[in-house]
C-alpha cells in the first residue's frame, strides 16, 4: 500500500497525464489556418531577407499576408509565393528601394555620430533617422530632411532621441 493521509485515505501522487474529457481540446487563440499563415510569413521573411527589393512581410487581420516589394515581381518571389497556395498572400509596391535606404542608413550610422538610429519604414516609403538630443538646438530639421532625402532619392524623416541602455 502507498502513502496514507492523516485521515486514513490513500495518497496518490500527481499525474502528468491530461484529464480525459468528452470534448476535444479547443484553442481560442489559433486555428489551423493561423499556423499556415505564420509559416508562410516566417518563410517569406527568412527567404527574402537581404534582398534589396524586400521591405517587409505583414500579417493582416490574422488571415492574410502582405509582402512589400520594390519593383516588378520576379521569378524568385513568384516561386516563393507559389509554395503557399492555400494562404492569401499579396504583393504591395514599396515606393523606395529598401536596399538603397538600408545602405544609406548604414553609411550615416558609421559616419555621423549625431545619428543614433536609422530605420526603413515597413512599407518601404521612407527612412526615419533619430538624431541625438545634443544636436536638437543647432539642427534645422527641414533642411536636414531635404538634404538627406536628396542624397538617397527617397523621403527621409528626422526626429530626436537619445539611446537609453536597457535596464536589467
Amino acid at each position: 500500500m502507498g502513502p496514507v493521509a492523516p485521515g486514513g485515505e490513500a495518497v496518490h501522487p500527481p499525474t502528468r497525464e491530461p484529464t480525459p474529457s468528452a470534448d476535444p481540446p479547443v484553442s481560442p487563440e489559433a486555428s489551423p489556418a493561423d499556423g499556415a499563415i505564420a509559416h508562410a510569413a516566417s518563410t517569406l521573411s527568412r527567404e527574402l531577407a537581404g534582398d534589396a527589393r524586400f521591405a517587409s512581410v505583414e500579417v493582416v487581420e490574422g488571415n492574410r499576408v502582405i509582402v512589400r516589394w520594390h519593383g516588378p515581381v520576379d521569378s524568385k518571389l513568384r516561386d516563393l509565393l507559389a509554395q503557399f497556395p492555400n494562404v492569401d498572400v499579396s504583393v504591395e509596391a514599396a515606393t523606395c528601394s529598401p536596399g538603397k535606404l538600408r545602405d544609406f542608413a548604414s553609411e550615416l550610422l558609421a559616419s555621423d555620430p549625431g545619428v543614433n538610429i536609422a530605420s526603413v519604414s515597413p512599407d518601404g516609403s521612407h527612412l526615419t533617422l533619430t538624431l541625438d538630443e545634443s544636436v536638437r538646438e543647432t539642427a534645422d530639421v527641414a533642411s536636414l530632411e531635404r538634404r538627406y532625402s536628396e542624397a538617397v532619392g527617397c523621403p527621409v524623416k528626422v526626429q530626436f532621441g537619445d539611446i537609453v541602455p536597457a535596464q536589467g
